[in-house]
C-alpha cells in the first residue's frame, strides 16, 4: 500500500498497476479478452491496411518512375490503357502513329519520342496465345513498340537487343519478350535466336527483358509482355486503336514539354480554340500524386472504421474498469484511510485501463505482422513490413483509447470517500 511517508521510485508506480491489471486478465480471461476485442481489431485494421497502402505506393512509385520520370506520357482516354474507356471518353479517337514524327518535327524540349501500341488480348474473337514447342501463354500481353521506346523508358535487357529502325519500318517478325513470359515459355534456356508462334505468325525473338521494378501485389505486367514493332503491329492487326505516346524531355524542361505537347497534340488533332483536350498527358510523378490521393481517401475510410472498433473497445474497457472500482471499492476505500493520495489512485487506474489498451495494441500489432507475413508467402514480391509509423501510431492510439475510457472509473475511485468505502460489502 502507498502511504505519504513512503518514497515510491517511478518504475514502482507501474509495477503495481501492470500487477493488477495481469491479475484482472488471470482472473477474469473472457471479461478482458471481450474488453480489448475492439481494440485488437481496430489496431490490426489500421496497422494491416497502412502496410497494404504503404507498399502498393511504393511499387506505384516505382513501376511509373521506371517508366521515365522525364517523360511525358500521351493518351487519348484516361487511365490504365488496357482498362475499358468511360461512356464520355469512348468516342474519342485514338492517338496515331504519324504523331511521333511530328512531334519530333515540332517540338523544342522534346528528346525522342516513341509509341506503344496496345493490342486487344482478342483478335477476331480468338484469344491471342503464344506458343513455343509444346509452351504456350495464355496471359500473354501483345504490345507494339516503335525502335526508339526502349531507349525512351530506359528497359534493361537481360540479353539481346531491342529493334532496329529499319525492322520497324520494314514490319520484321522479331519480337522482345518479358522475363515471365520468357520463362513460361522458354522455362531457364535463352530465348535469343528461338522462334514462337502468335496468331498463326511466327516470331524470332532478338532480345529479352530483364525483371521490371514494381507493379501492383508484387507483379509487373511488363514482364508478360511480347512486344512487336509498331510496324509490324500495324501490318498484321490493322489500324492501332489504342496507342500511348512517350516524350522524353530535354532536361531540365519536363513542364515546358508537356506545355508544348498539348499544344502541338490540340494542333495534330484540329481541335479550335477553347475547346477541351481530347486527350490525358501525365508524367510518373502526376499519376504517383493520384495514386497517393486514392490511397488518403482510403486510409481516412480505414481509419473512420476502426474508430468504430477503437470506440467499442473503448467501451469495453470502460466497463471492464467500473466493475473493477466496484469490486475493489473497500481495498480503495483502504488505501485512502492509510494516507494514499487520491491522486495516487486515480493514476493507478488510469495506469490500469491504458496497460490492458496496450496489451490489446501488442496483440493488434502483432496480429496485423503475422498476416502480412502470410500475406507475402501466397503474393510474390509483396512486401509484409509494415511502415513504422503505423506501428508506433497503433500502440499510441491504443493506450491513448485506454486512458480515455479509463478516466471516468479511475476518477470515480478517486472520489470515494474512505468511510463509505470501507462499509462497503
Amino acid at each position: 500500500m502507498t502511504t505519504r511517508g513512503v518514497r515510491r521510485r517511478p518504475y514502482e508506480a507501474l509495477l503495481e498497476p501492470a500487477a493488477l491489471a495481469l491479475e484482472s486478465l488471470r482472473s477474469h480471461p473472457a471479461r478482458t479478452a471481450l474488453a480489448v476485442g475492439g481494440i485488437v481489431i481496430g489496431i490490426v485494421t489500421v496497422v494491416l491496411v497502412a502496410s497494404v497502402l504503404a507498399n502498393a505506393r511504393n511499387q506505384v512509385a516505382l513501376l511509373f518512375r521506371d517508366l521515365g520520370t522525364e517523360n511525358v506520357f500521351a493518351f487519348h482516354l484516361t487511365g490504365d490503357p488496357y482498362v475499358t474507356p468511360s461512356e464520355s471518353e469512348a468516342g474519342r479517337q485514338p492517338l496515331e502513329l504519324s504523331f511521333v514524327d511530328e512531334i519530333r518535327k515540332l517540338s523544342t524540349t522534346v528528346r525522342d519520342v516513341g509509341a506503344q501500341v496496345i493490342v486487344p488480348t482478342a483478335v477476331e474473337g480468338q484469344v491471342l496465345i503464344a506458343r513455343a514447342g509444346t509452351s504456350e501463354s495464355d496471359t500473354v500481353l501483345v504490345e507494339g513498340a516503335s525502335w526508339t521506346l526502349f531507349d525512351i523508358i530506359g528497359a534493361e535487357f537481360a540479353a539481346g537487343r531491342p529493334f532496329t529502325a529499319l525492322e520497324d519500318r520494314a514490319g520484321a517478325r522479331v519480337a522482345v519478350i518479358g522475363a515471365s513470359l520468357s520463362q513460361s515459355l522458354f522455362g531457364g534456356a535463352s530465348p535469343l535466336g528461338r522462334t514462337l508462334t502468335l496468331a498463326g505468325d511466327r516470331y524470332t525473338v532478338v532480345g529479352e527483358l530483364a525483371p521490371r521494378r514494381g507493379g501492383f501485389l508484387g507483379e509487373n505486367r511488363q514482364d508478360n509482355v511480347l512486344s512487336l514493332p509498331a510496324g509490324t503491329v500495324r501490318r498484321r492487326f490493322g489500324v492501332p486503336e489504342r496507342v500511348v505516346l512517350y516524350l522524353r524531355a530535354q532536361p531540365g524542361e519536363l513542364d515546358a514539354c508537356a506545355r508544348e505537347a498539348e499544344a502541338i497534340l490540340r494542333l495534330l488533332r484540329g481541335l479550335p480554340p477553347g475547346s477541351p483536350n481530347d486527350f490525358t498527358l501525365s508524367t510518373a510523378e502526376q499519376i504517383i500524386a493520384t495514386f497517393d490521393g486514392i490511397s488518403l481517401r482510403v486510409g481516412l475510410a480505414t481509419v473512420g472504421l476502426a474508430g468504430i472498433s477503437l470506440l467499442i473497445g473503448a467501451i469495453g474497457i470502460a466497463n471492464v474498469m467500473l466493475i473493477s472500482v466496484t469490486e475493489r471499492t473497500r481495498e480503495i476505500g483502504l488505501r485512502l484511510a492509510v494516507g494514499a493520495r487520491r491522486r495516487q489512485v486515480m493514476l493507478q487506474f488510469l495506469l490500469e485501463a491504458a496497460f490492458l489498451s496496450g496489451l490489446g495494441g501488442a496483440a493488434g500489432v502483432t496480429a496485423a505482422l503475422a498476416l502480412g507475413f502470410s500475406l507475402a508467402l501466397v503474393v510474390t514480391g509483396y512486401s509484409a513490413v509494415a511502415p513504422p509509423w503505423a506501428v508506433v501510431a497503433g500502440l499510441m492510439s491504443s493506450v491513448g483509447v485506454g486512458v480515455a475510457a479509463g478516466y471516468w472509473p479511475a476518477r470515480r475511485a478517486a472520489r470515494l470517500d474512505p468511510v463509505e468505502a470501507l462499509r462497503h460489502e
